[in-house]
């Protein structure tokens, strides 16, 4: 077997004892709890990090994701220095150790308040130090505690980082903006939209209005004829008399009691049946008024006498008849709406936005929606609404965005892929995804520093763009990262050498 052969050989040897293949074939590993007392003595002990060896996480970063997270305390099990006590001391080896408060130095917010990011970070979505690690991966913030920067892989031979199929980028910095996709349905403005069914039953007698015919505000669309109707009026007329009746009834007992023919008596039965007789009024008014009458159109019932029985249906602001119910010589009552109108020169966009999306959504953000029914087109839009409560069904999120649609383009229900705008255009560092590997607590990318010498950099990432993703923190720009093959390299620092003879990894100077 020639060196390259055995090279690769070597590599697959390694790749299967991360995939925890080998000895143990259950892939499972003991885990000595710190704080054994017999862990020096029994040659288990990490001189460097003054702990037991199979403990310790910084010499074995994997226990970090075996022991999970500890939620108690917000900080990894492996970390936990207040459930491992033992802890205390390895960060002190390290000099990681606040001793004013009693905690890392690299957990310390109030010595190092910068751990909870910038509030430009903070406003973008950016994590900080102690966010919960069941959050996607691209999401986590690196490890202060993490000593894979201080590693380093460096290759025997130059023709090395060939052979094993190594490619390489370069740290661009671009001009982005951090988008998001969801489907979207159209609907009316339900501000601007009413359904319209008269308040009396009846029969229809003319219908003045068709489905697409444009309407003021107040146009007749439809006419009935309903006998309670014009019962209301002339119950509103008779109580308005009766009104007028018992005001000249007390002005008229007020001047005999003034005079000394009518009695107290005689003036307080006429003031009672006075206010009585404004109370039957004012119900007999409301009722009208309930009836979709204004007080204008009352007021000319009272001074007209009107008890016509021909009520109209009248359009509430302008738009365009988008249902229509109504036929001639039908019966209809208030329970069955005989028109629809709607002020179609603004729209909604009802959103779906998936559960993974929704820490980015935030009223006022752009949407462009790419309307199915008009091709090569695009409408803009801004959120006005997010919704509180998830559909059950389809784990999406609700949300509203306006419309401007002048020339009525957009129809109510039609369907639509939407782009919210979540971050404004800024300038960026970015990377090919193939660059990016996850060490166990960090992402990270490898930089080249010669043909033969790579080093890992941990990293902050921001949302991805095709191939590429956003860099935040670690990288400024032009550096020279590995992408094919830095899967490899991760597995280099990880587990050793890959292969002997091929590369070394050693601590960095």
């Amino acid at each position: 077997m020639n060196s390259f052969g055995k090279s690769l050989f070597l590599i697959a040897l390694a790749v299967a004892a991360l995939a925890g293949c080998g000895p143990d074939s259950s892939g499972e590993s003991e885990v000595t709890v710190a704080g054994d007392d017999t862990a020096e003595h029994s040659g288990d002990w990490c001189v460097e990090h003054d702990i037991a060896e199979s403990a310790c996480p910084f010499c074995n970063p994997d226990l970090i994701e075996e022991m999970g997270w500890c939620a108690g305390h917000d900080v990894a099990e492996a970390l936990c220095w207040i459930c491992q006590p033992d802890m205390v001391a390895a960060y002190k080896s390290v000099g990681d150790w606040c001793g004013g408060h009693g905690l890392p130095e690299s957990r310390c917010l109030e010595c190092n308040p910068s751990l909870a990011g910038t509030p430009a970070d903070r406003e973008a979505g950016v994590p900080a130090v102690h966010d919960d690690p069941a959050q996607p991966r691209y999401r986590r913030a690196p490890s202060v505690i993490c000593t894979t920067e201080k590693l380093a892989v460096n290759f025997e031979r130059e023709a090395v980082a060939a052979e094993a199929g190594l490619e390489f980028a370069a740290a661009a910095v671009q001009v982005l903006s951090q988008n998001l996709e969801c489907n979207a349905v159209l609907a009316y403005d339900g501000n601007r939209y009413a359904r319209l069914a008269p308040q009396v039953g009846g029969l229809v007698q003319s219908v003045a209005q068709d489905l697409g015919d444009r309407v003021a505000a107040g146009d007749v669309l439809a006419v009935i004829v309903s006998p309670d109707f014009g019962a209301a009026k002339a119950a509103y007329l008779q109580a308005a008399a009766a009104e007028a009746l018992w005001i000249r009834n007390f002005e008229r007992e007020s001047d005999l009691l003034a005079r000394g023919v009518a009695t107290e008596r005689d003036l307080l039965e006429a003031e009672t049946s006075l206010a009585e007789s404004r109370v039957a009024r004012s119900r007999a008014e409301q009722e009208l008024l309930g009836l979709g009458l204004s007080q204008r159109q009352v007021d000319e019932v009272a001074s007209t006498g009107d008890t016509s029985n021909r009520y109209m249906v009248t359009a509430p602001f302008a738009g365009v008849v988008v249902e229509r119910q109504a036929t001639v010589g039908e019966l209809s009552n208030p329970e069955t709406p005989l028109f629809a109108v709607a002020d179609v020169s603004q729209m909604w966009a009802e959103l779906d936005i998936y559960e993974m999306d929704i820490p980015h959504v935030r009223p006022g953000q752009i949407v462009v929606l790419h309307v199915a029914g008009m091709p090569g087109e695009k409408v803009a839009g801004r959120i006005t609404w997010v919704g509180s409560q998830l559909d059950a069904r389809t784990r999406t999120l609700p949300a509203r965005a306006v419309l401007e649609n002048p020339e009525g383009q957009l129809r109510a229900n039609m369907f639509a892929r939407a782009v919210v705008t979540v971050s404004n255009a800024h300038s960026a560092v970015v990377v090919p995804r193939s660059a990016v590997q996850w060490e166990g607590c960090c992402n990270v990318v490898f930089v080249q520093d010669s043909v033969t010498a790579y080093h890992p950099v941990k990293v902050q990432l921001g949302p991805a763009s095709g191939s590429l993703v956003e860099v935040r923190r670690g990288l400024s720009g032009g550096e020279i990262v590995v992408t094919q093959g830095s899967f490899l390299l991760k597995t280099e620092i990880l587990k050793g050498s890959i292969g002997a003879g091929c590369c070394e990894a050693q601590p960095g100077s």
